[in-house]
């Protein structure tokens, strides 16, 4: 069998997981830190000397409801969980983090150290936070449309336009979506029959001259 020698200390130092150990107390003093907290532009020194504690780079904003949750959990006998917050590089600026974090307890029950990981979060939650920001602008024109008199119509060029979407303000016209997008209607059924062939030569003539709309 072919042997492999691996440096486990090095394969987690190369890794974007952070691992520490805390005791339990003021500002949560560093035990233990691997290298790779030089991502957020810290050395392991700056903890370990006791410089800087755990909770002094959790955000300000974050840190009340972090230590909050985990006192909770803490209380109702947890040994683990998980919080996403944000914590400040030595540069001062802010990255959220996903933290899994394990509550170790002495023999009588007592909360000793949290043990836990680290890994950086900001590029999920910024693309997560971009997506709320389009679906607030998609529900936003939705409404717009929905609550005026303009229905918007979306058709394919098949015999009769099938209609693929509707606005939902058709239902002052006494129709629902759902009428048209399941078939049941399409477009020229909603057109006056006396006005179909009309609009129907007009379309084709401006699609053989080249326009892209027409009214």
């Amino acid at each position: 069998m072919k042997q492999f020698n691996i440096n486990l200390e090095s394969l987690i130092n190369s890794s974007p997981v952070i691992i520490f150990l805390c005791k339990e107390g003021k500002n949560w003093p560093v035990e233990l830190i691997t290298e790779n907290i030089h991502q957020f532009g810290y050395e392991v020194d700056d903890f370990i000397s006791g410089h800087i504690g755990y909770l002094d780079i959790i955000h300000p904003e974050d840190r009340e409801e972090m230590c909050a949750e985990i006192h909770r959990c803490s209380e109702e006998g947890c040994a683990e969980l998980t919080q996403e917050y944000r914590v400040l590089t030595a540069s001062g600026d802010a990255r959220w983090v996903e933290a899994k974090i394990q509550i170790r307890r002495d023999e009588e029950g007592h909360v000793k150290h949290y043990h836990g990981t680290l890994c950086d979060a900001t590029q999920r939650k910024e693309a997560e936070a971009s997506m709320q920001k389009v679906l607030k602008r998609k529900n936003e024109l939705k409404n717009v449309i929905n609550t005026s008199p303009v229905l918007v119509f979306l058709c394919g060029p098949e015999e009769g336009w099938p209609v693929e979407f509707v606005s939902e303000n058709i239902t002052r016209m006494g129709y629902t979506p759902e009428d048209f997008t399941s078939g049941k209607y399409n477009y020229l059924d909603f057109v006056h029959p006396d006005d179909r062939e009309y609009i129907l030569s007009e379309v084709a003539r401006f699609s053989r001259e080249g326009y892209t709309d027409c009214s």
